[in-house]
């Protein structure tokens, strides 16, 4: 976070970003495993911060996809950025207050998860994945990629037999989260650069035509996905 306050240099934004997703992968192992566990409800209180850094993302994602289509980016566009980031760091250490506070509460209060419930909470992930991508709804899509890569967060942390159990390809998984991750930042781009000053249909169609080749790409991925996502 000090770093982007610093910098800012968005690549740690999204750096902040992933280390949320990946203590929100775990916060959901724990919630499914142990039952009475405080940890999730306390997550609550941290998640504000990830939302902040949310906002400024995604002011850096449209700006960054109109970039790629338009040769001058609004200056309407370039003054939200800039507030999103400031305002996301006037408040850096009232965030940093929040993410310790959360430290300390849950420090003592992690346990261990059976083999069995993290084998039973991939299997329902996965086949919660395989009956979305049967037949694919775009609402449905981010929550997937969510999904997805809460899976893979947590696959490094699991055990050698758990791995062998599930035996999950993940290099293809990681190709597929990736494929949504950029049709996601066209419906990004679609819905500020809708709000721009320089719109016109033009560039609008660019973006459409760009989320629309990125859907096809990710129903070629998920054709026969029970198979694929296998190792």
């Amino acid at each position: 976070m000090s770093r982007f306050c610093e910098s800012r240099d968005h690549e740690e934004i999204h750096k902040l970003r992933v280390e949320f997703k990946k203590i929100r992968a775990l916060v959901s192992l724990v919630k499914e495993c142990n039952k009475n566990s405080m940890i999730p409800r306390e997550f609550e209180s941290a998640k504000i911060v990830y939302r902040r850094a949310g906002v400024v993302r995604d002011a850096f994602i449209a700006h960054q996809q109109q970039s790629v289509i338009m040769e001058d980016v609004s200056s309407k566009d370039n003054i939200f950025l800039t507030h999103a980031s400031d305002d996301f760091c006037m408040k850096e250490q009232l965030h940093l207050s929040v993410l310790n506070d959360w430290k300390m509460s849950v420090s003592e209060q992690f346990q261990n998860v059976s083999n069995v419930c993290v084998i039973s909470y991939y299997r329902k992930w996965l086949s919660y994945l395989s009956e979305k991508f049967l037949s694919i709804e775009e609402e449905d899509l981010h929550e997937c990629r969510k999904v997805i890569k809460r899976l893979m967060y947590l696959y490094p942390l699991m055990s050698e037999p758990i791995r062998q159990s599930l035996r999950i390809n993940v290099s293809y998984l990681d190709t597929l989260q990736e494929e949504i991750g950029k049709w996601h930042d066209t419906i990004i781009a679609r819905e500020h650069y809708s709000g721009s000053d320089q719109k016109d249909e033009k560039h609008l169609r660019k973006i459409e035509m760009t989320g629309e080749a990125r859907l096809k790409s990710i129903q070629l991925l998920t054709t026969n996905f029970d198979e694929k996502f296998a190792g």
